[in-house]
Order: structure tokens, then sequence, then C-alpha cells
């Protein structure tokens, strides 16, 4: 991988506390995709007393402070984004979370060193070659038994559509390209954690119809959010697989 391919952070400077903000002061469609999201994947990271986790581009640290409520866990949380992490450290204090600022592949993490790591919206922020070496080094930081949760958007979707109608509105910092520079769906992240020594345990999409629904009333949005993890098409807009360390 050449210098040129690896990423140290975002084309444009993201907020702290950008992702705080979405998740408890943005619109009724970006609280209900935030929360969501971290109600999924906390459950499908699976984390009980006595496991440490590593919680990889926790951006404003909201995901880290959900895991590091769950009882016994030993949560540590990474971001490149110094300003993020000094947010997070203000915000959240708890005696089992800690916020590190650096990238993964560059800290002197020891092997085995975590029972769980999660990895939301980051991989797309990153080249491929880069995003394979970072799933390698999630593979050594894992303990034998250990599960990775990673989400990325979903290629196979609207999503596509999506992140250019924001993109041209201006509604959120600019993704493509600044900030998005893969992409990726269910078979293709399979893939790639297959080629890194991971077995596929579960995928769940998210987002087809529901966050624009939370503008009419929350409760009926999380209903159709049900039906449309039922749906066994993976179509929704966020595409979230859980592996197992093989």
């Amino acid at each position: 991988m050449t210098s040129s391919e690896r990423r140290l952070g975002d084309a444009i400077q993201i907020p702290g506390n950008y992702q705080f903000q979405a998740a408890f002061a943005g619109s009724a469609p970006q609280r209900f995709w935030h929360q969501t999201r971290f109600e999924v994947c906390l459950d499908m990271l699976d984390a009980g007393a006595g496991m440490r986790v590593l919680d990889v581009g926790c951006g404003s640290g909201v995901f880290a402070d959900m895991v590091a409520a769950v009882d016994g866990t030993e949560v540590t949380a990474v971001d490149g984004n110094r300003e993020a992490v000094s947010f997070a450290e203000r915000q959240f204090c708890r005696s089992n979370l800690s916020f590190v600022h650096g990238l993964v592949d560059e800290l002197a993490f020891e092997s085995s060193s975590f029972d769980r790591i999660s990895c939301l919206e980051v991989i797309e922020h990153i080249h491929p070659e880069q995003g394979r070496a970072v799933m390698r080094t999630f593979h050594r930081l894992l303990a034998p038994g250990g599960r990775l949760v990673i989400s990325t958007p979903n290629m196979h979707s609207y999503w596509p559509a999506l992140e250019w109608s924001l993109d041209r509105l201006r509604l959120v910092p600019t993704m493509d390209g600044e900030q998005h520079v893969a992409g990726y769906h269910p078979r293709a992240l399979r893939a790639l954690g297959e080629e890194t020594g991971f077995r596929l345990r579960s995928t769940r999409t998210l987002f087809v119809l529901s966050p624009w629904l939370a503008l009419a009333n929350w409760r009926l949005a999380k209903a159709l959010h049900r039906l449309e993890e039922a749906i066994p098409v993976h179509f929704g807009t966020l595409l979230v697989q859980s592996f197992d360390r093989a």
C-alpha cells in the first residue's frame, strides 16, 4: 500500500461533536437513523460482563458510552479526530471507558487484547487496500472466539442516490470523495471478512423508508423499521455485519 492510498483522516474537518449532535439534536430522520443504528449494533455486538471492547472510529463517543453502560465491560474507544476525542472525554465519564487519539493500526495494542470490536461507518472512509489491512489488524487484536461488528452504507440500495442528494443540498458535511472513498454491499463485505480470517455470523440492513416516517410519528417509524428488517432481501441503506474470529 502506497502512502497515497493510506488515509489519515477525511479531506474535510468534521466537528468533534458531530455524531452527538446528529443523534440527539438533529432532524427527526437524522436522530432516528443514528439512535436506531446504535441500538442495532449494540445488540449485534452482544458485549457482556468481563469483556474487553474496542470501538474504532468512535467519533463523539456515543456508541462507546452505550457499550460501557453494560455492566462489567471495559471499553477503549479510538478515533483519529483529536477534536472528537476531546469532546468525548468531556461528555462521557465512566471508570470503564477510555478514549484514545490515533489510528487503530498505529496503536500499540497487544494481540488478542479484545473480545469485541465495533467499527461503525468507518471502512468507507479509507481506500480498499487500507481497509483490508485494518481488517487484518482487527483479526490480530481479537481474542479467539471474539466478534467484530462493522457497519457501512449499502451500495446495493438507494444509498448512492441519497448520498448524492444530501451532498447537493448541503444537508450534511460533503460525503462523496471528501469522506467516502470506498463502497460495499453484503457480498463484498462478507468476502473482505472471509479473506482476512473472519467467519460471517449475521447480516442486517437498515433504513428503507423508516427514518423519513420519523418526521410524522416516531413510534410508527420504529414499527416500520422492524418490518423492513424482517424482509429477507438486504436492500436497506445501511449494512451491518457481524463476524466471528475464525
